[in-house]
């Protein structure tokens, strides 16, 4: 009886064993949009800052890349103000290719940044400095989603 269930088990394994290896592009494929993560661990009593801050500054630049078209989306997430980290930063972008800046690109969304929101280089850069005060960028992470 032990014999014929330790067979059973190994003839089992055997079979199953091919169904349980799965191949990219066959079984599964990955999107050519990418997403970058950022993510964020704020002090505690600085997140509403933070966000605001943020809104001056990261927001403002990827509206005008968005509507550039240098990137599709983006969204700016917040967890409970308890957690750690409690921020996190996505951009998509159309393709690896597209992630690529270049000077042309950052001098045009400058220039655009200026004309919009009537602030120039050095208010930008004012508003940016200070962060490190009451953030920790924790991970970096660029993300493929899973096509099935």
């Amino acid at each position: 009886m032990k014999n014929l269930l330790t067979i059973t088990t190994l003839l089992t394994t055997l079979l199953l064993a091919p169904l349980s290896v799965a191949e990219v592009w066959e079984d599964y494929g990955f999107s050519e949009e990418v997403t970058e993560l950022t993510v964020v661990k704020v002090k505690p009593n600085y997140v509403d800052a933070y966000l605001t801050r943020l809104k001056r500054t990261w927001v403002s630049s990827m509206e005008i890349q968005k509507d550039m078209g240098v990137v599709m989306d983006y969204n700016v997430w917040a967890a409970n103000v308890a957690a750690q980290p409690n921020v996190f930063l996505t951009v998509t972008y159309k393709n690896m290719g597209a992630m690529q800046g270049s000077k042309e690109g950052y001098e045009a969304m400058m220039k655009e940044m200026t004309e919009r929101f009537n602030a120039d280089e050095n208010e930008q850069e004012e508003l940016a400095q200070g962060y490190e005060d009451y953030r920790e960028i924790v991970d970096y992470v660029i993300l493929n989603r899973v096509e099935y």
